[in-house]
C-alpha cells in the first residue's frame, strides 16, 4: 500500500478532539481542493508491505488508529486492513472526503469522519450521496467553512439532509477565523457543532 506518513499524534479535529493515537496517512487523492493542505498526498508516498502496515496499528501504544489521507478508501487493501486492525483490538476512525461508498467500512470499532465539500472548496458536490443516510449518530460530518457563502451553503445542506452523525463546521485555515465562525453559528442557533484543528495550533502531526 502507498503511504504517506505513520506518527504518534492526537486527533486534530471532530468529537475525538485530543484523542491520542497513531496516525495512518495513505497516498492517493480523487479531489483537488483549493485549499488542499496535504498536496504531497496526490503525487507522494511510498510502497510499504501490507502486514508491517497491520503491525504497526496493532503494536502503536494508543487504543485508536487515525487513518487519513489524502483519500484513505481509495485504496483496494483499506477495507482488509481496518478489519485486521479491528480484529487486533483497535479502535479507528476513518477521515474521508466523502466521495468513495463508506458502507463497508461501517464496522464495531471503526467511526467515520466524513467531509461534504463547500463551494471554496473547488469540489462542491463531489460527495456519494448514499454516504449522507449510512452515517450513525457516531459519525461526524464536517463543512469546512471558507467564507459567508460557504456558511450558507452548509446551513441549507443541513436544513435539506437528515443525518444523524454529529455535524461540525470548520474554518479553513487561514480564510476564516475561529471566532468569526462561530458568531455565525451562536446567531443563528445552528445545530452544528464548532471545530478547529488542533494539530496546527500545537504543531504536531
Amino acid at each position: 500500500m502507498r503511504v504517506l506518513q505513520i506518527s504518534p499524534t492526537l486527533v486534530g479535529e471532530g468529537m475525538l478532539t485530543g484523542q491520542p493515537c497513531i496516525l495512518i496517512r495513505l497516498a492517493g487523492c480523487n479531489l483537488h481542493c483549493t485549499w488542499c493542505d496535504t498536496p504531497e498526498a496526490h503525487r507522494g508516498g511510498s510502497e510499504v508491505p501490507f502486514a508491517d502496515i497491520v503491525d504497526r496499528g496493532i503494536l502503536a501504544k494508543s487504543e485508536w488508529i487515525l487513518l487519513t489521507g489524502g483519500e484513505p478508501l481509495l485504496q483496494k487493501s483499506t477495507n482488509k486492513l481496518v478489519k485486521k486492525w479491528i480484529e487486533g483490538g483497535k479502535k479507528v476512525l476513518i477521515e474521508t472526503n466523502g466521495s468513495v461508498p463508506i458502507e463497508k467500512f461501517l464496522l464495531d470499532g471503526v467511526r467515520i469522519s466524513m467531509d461534504v465539500k463547500t463551494p471554496s472548496s473547488g469540489e462542491v458536490n463531489s460527495h456519494h450521496k448514499e454516504n449522507l443516510d449510512l452515517l450513525r449518530p457516531i459519525d461526524a460530518i464536517t463543512f469546512i467553512i471558507g467564507d459567508k457563502k460557504d456558511y450558507n451553503w452548509a446551513k441549507r445542506f443541513i436544513k435539506k439532509h437528515n443525518m444523524d452523525a454529529v455535524i461540525y463546521f470548520q474554518p479553513c485555515w487561514g480564510r476564516t477565523s475561529a471566532r468569526r465562525l462561530a458568531e455565525w453559528i451562536i446567531s443563528d442557533g445552528l445545530n452544528a457543532r464548532l471545530s478547529f484543528q488542533l494539530h496546527k495550533v500545537l504543531k504536531i502531526p
